[in-house]
């Protein structure tokens, strides 16, 4: 069992600054006991050999092109293998592996091909960059890059010399009000600040009223008293099969009926992580913040009817309010 290590999904669109934020974080020392996977979309391995000039650390390329596309089996393959190269030599397991992805990757798919590791125990999570100069008009035009903000845990903001940070950090709070935002111009201390665990926080986020992001939109799910544990739990798993790909990340906290432990729940897209127990917390309110491309509150009350939940909200545009087809 790894429970000690993290599984790191280094997104951001494409020349963000990924690459340069992991040539940073891996010349410092807390970067040790870290291997790296490189997968760029091109032939030839551009990224990997950058990298690679950093030292000797265990590395992997994905030459197959973006890895959220094809050959994901290929992406499990490589982190058994680098497991199982450290077990054999003798080491401790890795403090972390970092997948560095193409820039066209979305994250969910990534992570559900992961889906056969879970017997490793990995702790995944996902830092993204965004680039302050060109992230707005990126967002207006590529899907992809509302998806890499809305999974991450961690958003950093790069490309500080070129444009202020004020909005591009506007787009990545309307698109993933959840994240912890990295504004830091001095690269060692933004390095350190991208790779390092994000604390469980109980606060739910203060929503604007309006978005930089006309497509994505802001709710929140609550239980009523009637609602049982399985109640609860089906209510997700639709959730996660009426909204498809436009459902872009979900965390909030859920209370089985008569515990006084909350549970602290988690999906990137529609890829749920198992409920986390948060037994030292036992005033944490209950209620899911869910972040949704083109579906709004009122869609969503009309696909999913049900009295046990409450669904408002928080924030979203008009244009994503009009009801959409189940996927």
């Amino acid at each position: 069992m790894m429970d000690s290590t993290e599984f790191i999904l280094l997104a951001g669109f494409l020349g963000s600054g990924k690459t340069s934020l992991l040539v940073d974080w891996l010349g410092l020392p807390d970067a040790a006991n870290t291997a790296v996977i490189v997968n760029e979309a091109g032939e030839i391995d551009v990224d990997g050999a950058i990298v690679a000039e950093g030292g000797t650390l265990p590395m992997a390329m994905l030459a197959n092109g973006c890895v959220c596309c094809s050959m994901t089996s290929d992406l499990v393959f490589t982190v058994r293998a680098l497991i199982e190269e450290r077990a054999r030599a003798g080491h401790p397991p890795f403090a972390r592996i970092v997948l560095e992805c193409s820039g066209l990757s979305r994250p969910g798919p990534i992570l559900r091909s992961l889906l056969p590791l879970a017997p490793l125990g990995l702790t995944v999570r996902v830092v993204s960059t965004c680039d302050a100069s060109q992230a707005v008009q990126h967002a207006a035009y590529f899907e992809e890059v509302s998806a890499q903000l809305a999974a991450a845990g961690t958003i950093v903001l790069t490309k500080l010399d070129l444009s202020s940070a004020e909005a591009a950090a506007a787009l990545a709070a309307s698109i993933n009000p959840l994240a912890t935002c990295v504004v830091e111009t001095d690269r060692t201390t933004r390095a350190r600040s991208a790779f390092r665990p994000a604390a469980v926080s109980g606060a739910m986020p203060e929503i604007a009223g309006s978005t930089a992001h006309p497509r994505v939109a802001v709710l929140r799910a609550t239980f009523t008293d009637a609602a049982s544990w399985e109640d609860r739990l089906d209510w997700m798993e639709d959730l996660a099969a009426f909204c498809g790909d436009r459902l872009l990340r979900v965390k909030g906290f859920v209370r089985p009926p008569g515990s006084t432990v909350p549970l602290l729940v988690q999906a990137v897209g529609s890829l749920f992580a198992p409920p986390l127990p948060m037994p030292g917390s036992p005033d944490l309110p209950e209620g899911l913040v869910v972040i949704t491309r083109d579906l709004g509150a009122a869609a969503l009350r009309g696909g999913m009817p049900s009295p046990l939940v409450r669904i408002a909200a928080m924030r979203e545009s008009p244009l994503t309010c009009a009801p959409v087809a189940a996927t």
